[in-house]
């Protein structure tokens, strides 16, 4: 069930429910939709399955198509037919008066968005805050409308003419505030009485399954289903694609970039669709400096015929067995020619560093959500040609509001490492103490923009800083208008359903699941330590200058290297080795084949739970 089902939504259903309705039928875990439908509305809604998940982020720009029904003379706290309607105050309008002012609502218009919407505002939805009695008004944002034409109207009831209207526009356009805002053009009032998407990027209306048709192949059985799914590329015809050969095929299966024999004709950064030579799809990459750079793969390697002959090795000393490879995946550089400038403090910066792009964040663990973030943020700078830059911080802020910091999921040096890698060209290392805790958040964008260009900022929607979390996406977007910087809000990265988080992720590996950790990390979690002195036993204990992020007590099957640091070449864990934790201490054996008493990471393997065999 990999792919991509187009849905023909009925009013009454929440997208969410749809959503949930195609999991249960397909008996798939991932699924997501690509654009959220009110419930009273009606219409297409793609549901992406298994692997299609993975190409939600290509759709989520993707231009819409609507059929409205807008009706004159009342408004709408919702500023749709489920609000409370209130009577206008002014003349309801001829056919020939709103098609005049249909005008001012064509191309690229600011439009706010429905108090009543699922923005969020301080890390709360803006539709919680409103049916709470504390609705807020949003800050308007820039959206394009491609056509706007008025095809039908009923002023049958002459108190409440209405006007359905068919609309194409791009992502983000709100047609509930498009028929309030029109309304209130016209001095009459309006609001949304019918919506119907007809359009959602590639995927049309007359091709669309309803949830009755839906329901009947799922109790035909799971074919039935699999013939209604397009596949994962479907409707991505817009993105060249370019043929590998076989060995090609193989290291772009790795993750590996390629020097493809047959050289795109496409202009560097163009993302491509990476396909066999039989036509079938193998992922996604752009083109770059005469390279393939893989982001997304489909398919998997097919096995050596050293890891077929090899099968299952023997971790030395313990009893216990581990995958066959054991040597850690070498780290995905995104731009090898990039050499990151550290700054320590905001106060250092200087304008000779050029324009910024910027993301504040504590980044510890370099997971999958920061990874994502950060792909944004080079993309987002990449667009104004400005640099990606990362603040982030010598301390937990946890450290200094509740005493206590977090155990790290990232050493401090091999962060550096892999924002270097992720393609940050800036990073500053802020030190955060009480002053900086209680700094406002426009004082502390003021103290940058004193010291450097500052193109914008790339947050998430539940993203915030300063002074009592003061910096939220809509009010540093305020302040941009104002000053003259962007701010690019790109979706929270989810897996299965949740937003990947920090907390989580030190919770599963405190509990064991290292599998679970490692799903969300994108890589099996690991730790930096000094090396002490062997002792009598064999045995080499590891010190920590910071608390680590360590599973419940017991022996774990583990790959051993030396520590990463900023400007030398990270180098793969490779040696096998058995950790051992017990009351918050590590111990690595056998002590044979390590290197002299100095740092190394210790990158602990994917195991079962019940591997540990603490008491």
């Amino acid at each position: 069930m990999d792919g991509i089902l187009v849905v023909a939504k009925d009013p009454g259903f929440t997208s969410h429910d749809v959503v949930a309705l195609v999991r249960r039928l397909t008996n798939t875990r991932r699924a997501g939709h690509g654009g959220t439908l009110d419930p009273f509305a009606s219409g297409v809604l793609p549901v992406f399955l298994g692997l299609g998940t993975r190409v939600v982020e290509y759709h989520m720009g993707d231009d819409k198509a609507y059929r409205a029904s807008v009706c004159f003379g009342a408004t709408s706290e919702t500023d749709d037919r489920d609000g409370e309607l209130v009577p206008g105050s002014g003349p309801v309008p001829t056919r020939d008066a709103v098609e005049a002012a249909l005008e001012d609502f064509r191309g690229s218009i600011l439009q706010r968005p429905p108090s009543y919407s699922a923005l969020k505002v301080g890390g709360r939805r803006a539709y919680d805050l409103a049916r709470q009695g504390t609705p807020v008004e949003l800050a308007p944002r820039a959206v394009i409308v491609k056509r706007l034409d008025l095809t039908e109207w009923d002023d049958s009831d002459p108190a409440r003419p209405a006007a359905v209207l068919e609309v194409e526009c791009g992502a983000g356009t709100y047609i509930r505030s498009l028929a309030r805002d029109l309304g209130e053009k016209l001095g009459c009032g309006a609001y949304l009485g019918a919506l119907t998407r007809t359009a959602s990027g590639p995927f049309r209306l007359p091709d669309a399954h309803s949830l009755d048709e839906i329901r009947e192949a799922g109790e035909t059985g799971p074919e039935a289903l699999a013939a209604l799914l397009l596949p994962i590329d479907a409707g991505l015809d817009a993105m060249p694609g370019t043929a590998l050969n076989a060995a090609e095929t193989i290291a772009v299966a790795r993750g590996q970039q390629v020097k493809p024999a047959a050289r795109p004709e496409a202009p560097s950064g163009t993302r491509m669709r990476l396909l066999t030579e039989e036509g079938a799809l193998i992922g996604v990459g752009s083109w770059k400096g005469g390279k393939l750079v893989p982001e997304k793969i489909f398919v998997g390697p097919p096995p050596s015929a050293a890891t077929l002959a090899r099968g299952v090795a023997t971790v030395a000393g313990s009893g216990m067995s581990t995958a066959a490879k054991t040597t850690e995946p070498r780290l995905r550089i995104v731009d090898p020619q990039n050499r990151m400038a550290v700054v320590q403090g905001v106060d250092a910066l200087t304008p000779e560093l050029g324009r910024l792009f910027l993301a504040v964040g504590v980044f510890d663990g370099l997971h999958r959500g920061h990874l994502y973030l950060l792909r944004e943020l080079c993309r987002a700078a990449r667009r104004v040609g400005a640099r990606p830059a990362v603040i982030t911080f010598d301390a937990h802020p946890e450290e200094l509001i509740e005493g206590l910091a977090p155990p790290l999921l990232c050493d401090p040096d091999e962060r550096l490492v892999r924002l270097q890698a992720a393609g940050v060209e800036v990073t500053v290392v802020q030190h955060f103490d009480h002053a900086l805790r209680t700094t406002p958040y426009d004082a502390f964008v003021a103290a940058i923009r004193e010291r450097v260009e500052v193109a914008g900022f790339v947050m998430t929607p539940d993203a915030a800083f300063g002074f009592e979390r003061g910096g939220t996406p809509e009010t540093l977007a305020a302040l941009g208008e104002k000053e003259g910087f962007a701010v690019t809000v790109v979706a929270s990265f989810q897996s299965n359903g949740q937003q990947v988080r920090s907390s989580e992720i030190r919770r599963r590996i405190s509990t064991g699941d290292l599998a679970g950790a490692r799903s969300l990390l994108g890589r099996d979690h690991g730790f930096s330590g000094r090396m002490g002195p062997v002792d009598s036993t064999g045995v080499v204990p590891l010190a920590f200058d910071l608390p680590v992020s360590l599973p419940p007590d017991g022996s774990y099957p583990a790959i051993v290297g030396p520590s990463w640091r900023l400007g030398r070449r990270p180098v793969p864990a490779s040696l096998a080795a058995v950790a051992s934790v017990a009351d918050g201490r590590v111990t690595l054996e056998p002590a044979e084949g390590l290197p002299e008493p100095a740092e190394v990471r210790v990158v602990l393997l994917k195991t079962d739970p019940a591997v540990g065999t603490g008491e």
